[in-house]
């Protein structure tokens, strides 16, 4: 009888730091390994949907305005197609893609319950909330009598906080005219109840025609809309590129028809009317609750006629996938949505010389600059002044011995009460006169710079661009250190003339994906080299969510853009996977639409392949030889057969990777933070040309696609061999 084994040893104690080894080891994983971002759609759909959507990851040195020309000729080609077949079919235009009488649909937000609420069957769908330091500044209250109390960013609109109905512009307006007058003007909007301040102030700020003529026009082209078909075409600006958006003319109101309203309501009508007949009692209930502009649910004109406000605020919420998505947000951020413009953030308590800021910056207000500035949430509506709010600076004047700012609050009412103020005695007639002012102008009012200073802790200035500017972008994917140290990868970026530049680092606007963020948020920031030297010139500081901003006069030469970012995990937030799980069957177009325009952003980031099987060695080399000197799109042709897109996220389109290597195992508490970021440049005159580093290569990342197509062509011919091998053991 054989002895028995002797019985193992016991495993050494583990000391502290053994157990702290082991949890970074775990927590942190594989740091200097890139995972994409994950796709959403299946590879099938997306490659389907892709051929009418192509994302553009890089542009060379384009004049600023080609994205814009180009979106406003794709909105007029498609207006123009919907006309014809409604013409055709003797039918108003009604979106199929934005339908407003499925309010699940046009105001719910994707959602997951988190992972900590038990199994995945048994979760029920409920609101994401944002975490309060990355809330943006300014969600709106209560701004017209009736209208309901906003929601809070994320949350799902309940029954009690959703409009009544969707109507036509024609059933709710007596004479609806886009504009009552030949142009926009800031005066003319109202805010309703959507929180979209920051969009509202954004857009009166855009309604000045003094030195920048028709912004709003620039948005809202008379060639793109149809107003007997009941279709408006409008453009905005997204990541970098102009995107247009169809709409149809639905409108969301405030009051439902008489026959649809509750028992107990319409009852005290009926009884407060008794001496009209029942016929009348119903005419008169539309005409009190139902016309004009007073009837909407949103955001309206001051005129009872006027339809380009609530149009656009429309056109805006598709955009971005549901009217939730613009409930609050950073106040510059809108005005670079409605622009292309850049937006800098200056806390007023940072700066340095008043004097320059009031004679380089506010002395130019809409001029070269478009400003705005958002009080502090703590100041309990001093002087008037309405905490944690947005508002647009219109005008910048010397009179008197005083410098005075005109502002304006976008909900048309509550107004600075201190020097200055309406009614104040530092107002003279002479002055009334001079400033060409009236008093209980909406909204508008006149305070010194000193204390709009004290009383506003951010001021927003936003560059807008003439068409003597230049703009060159790349995209890529980083993983972001849990550090928050300088990334290894690098951007680097060449002018060959002095130019006043504007050097942007984004990353992708996460408004446009609500729901599918996952549980990562980011800020960005860089410092700018000149090539191969240690100490910057200038860092780059975050511009609200989405980007750093620096602007610098440079000389000729070679940059290097330093990136850093900042990554944060909130595990209470659902993790992407959970929400396509629990939406996939209950609301399948909004996973679409939210998930196609997840995937087109992510795919900026990826490398450039074309075809697959024995196309790919062709399609490599084409990324390398670039026939088009001005742009780099991932094309897709009209038969779709040649060009498919890689799906963020597929293994099998990366040309970094190695094909045969095995996916590394990430755990749900591994840190795993894939971001996709894109470095912009700006130049006044001239062109810069912008490649991507590889730190470990010390080459650009374009080398990565020249080692994949030799890898792949060595792949083959091993195949080859092995075919022309199998094929002589059968002869024999």
């Amino acid at each position: 009888m054989a002895a028995p084994a002797p019985a193992p040893a016991p495993a050494p104690a583990l000391n502290s730091q053994d157990v702290i080894n082991n949890f970074w080891k775990a927590s942190l994983g594989n740091g200097s390994t890139i995972i994409k971002p994950p796709s959403v759609l299946p590879a099938n759909l997306y490659t389907q949907m892709v051929r009418k959507h192509a994302p553009k990851g890089i542009a060379r040195g384009r004049c600023i305005t080609e994205s814009y020309h180009a979106a406003v000729k794709e909105c007029e080609a498609r207006v123009a197609k919907i006309v014809a077949d409604c013409t055709r079919t003797n039918t108003k235009y009604n979106d199929p893609h934005f339908d407003l009488d499925d309010m699940d649909y046009c105001l719910v937000p994707l959602t997951a319950a988190p992972a900590s609420s038990g199994p995945l069957h048994e979760k029920e769908d409920h609101a994401i909330l944002q975490p309060d330091a990355l809330k943006g500044i300014g969600t709106a209250k209560q701004a017209v009598s009736g209208n309901a109390q906003h929601n809070q960013p994320g949350q799902s609109a309940s029954a009690a906080c959703r409009p009544a109905c969707a109507r036509r512009v024609g059933c709710i307006f007596d004479n609806p005219q886009f504009y009552v007058t030949q142009d926009a003007y800031g005066r003319d909007i109202c805010q309703g109840a959507e929180g979209d301040c920051c969009f509202i102030s954004s857009l009166r700020s855009l309604c000045v025609d003094a030195e920048i003529p028709h912004l709003i026009a620039k948005i809202c082209p008379p060639s793109c809309r149809d107003e007997t078909i009941g279709v408006y075409g409008f453009v905005f600006s997204r990541d970098g590129e102009w995107v247009c958006e169809i709409i149809d003319d639905k409108l969301y109101m405030n009051v439902a028809d008489y026959d649809s309203y509750p028992d107990g309501r319409r009852a005290a009508w009926d009884a407060s009317h008794s001496e009209l007949d029942p016929e009348a009692r119903r005419k008169l209930w539309k005409t009190t609750f139902q016309r004009n502009s007073d009837a909407l649910y949103y955001a309206s004109s001051v005129h009872p006629q006027e339809t380009w406000v609530p149009l656009i605020e429309k056109a805006f919420a598709k955009a971005h996938g549901g009217f939730e998505a613009i409930d609050g947000g950073w106040p510059g951020e809108g005005i670079e949505d409605l622009t292309g413009g850049i937006t800098t953030v200056i806390a007023s308590a940072d700066v340095l010389d008043r004097d320059q800021l009031w004679n380089e910056g506010f002395l130019d207000v809409n001029k070269e600059f478009l400003f705005g500035a958002s009080a502090s949430p703590r100041e309990l509506g001093r002087h008037g002044i309405e905490d944690d709010h947005t508002y647009s600076i219109l005008r910048a004047v010397e009179y008197g011995g005083e410098r005075l700012l005109m502002v304006r609050n976008p909900w048309g009412q509550r107004e600075w009460k201190g020097p200055w103020s309406d009614g104040s005695k530092e107002w003279t007639a002479k002055a009334l006169q001079d400033l060409d002012y009236k008093f209980g102008k909406g909204g508008i009012f006149w305070m010194p710079y000193e204390d709009f200073l004290g009383r506003f802790v951010q001021i927003w200035h936003t560059r807008l661009f003439t068409p003597e500017w230049n703009v060159s972008q790349r995209w890529t994917t980083i993983q972001v250190p849990w550090s928050g140290a300088y990334n290894p990868t690098r951007f680097e970026f060449t002018l060959i003339a002095p130019a006043r530049t504007m050097v942007v680092l984004s990353q992708l606007d996460s408004r446009y994906f609500g729901g599918l963020t996952g549980q990562y948020s980011y800020k960005v920031a860089f410092s700018l080299h000149s090539c191969g030297e240690t100490s910057y010139m200038i860092r780059g500081h975050p511009s609200g969510d989405r980007s750093a901003v620096a602007e610098v006069d440079l000389e000729p030469g070679t940059y290097e853009v330093r990136i850093q970012v900042q990554g944060r995990r909130d595990k209470t937030q659902p993790k992407i996977e959970d929400v396509i799980e629990q939406n996939w069957l209950s609301r399948r177009d909004k996973l679409i639409h939210i998930g196609l325009s997840y995937d087109l952003a992510h795919a900026k980031g990826q490398p450039k392949t074309k075809g697959v099987g024995a196309a790919i060695n062709e399609a490599v080399s084409a990324a390398v030889q670039d026939p088009n000197p001005s742009t780099d799109p991932y094309t897709v042709t009209d038969a779709g057969l040649e060009s498919v897109l890689p799906t963020p996220g597929d293994p099998e389109n990366s040309p970094a990777t190695d094909p045969t290597a095995s996916a590394p195992t990430i755990s749900d508490d591994t840190w795993n933070a894939p971001l996709v970021i894109g470095l912009r440049v700006f130049c006044l005159n001239t062109k810069a040309t912008i490649k991507l580093v590889d730190p470990k290569q010390k080459r650009p990342i374009i080398w990565m696609k020249r080692t994949w197509r030799t890898r792949m062509k060595k792949r083959c011919a091993d195949k080859a061999g092995r075919n022309e091998r199998a094929e002589v053991d059968d002869s024999e």
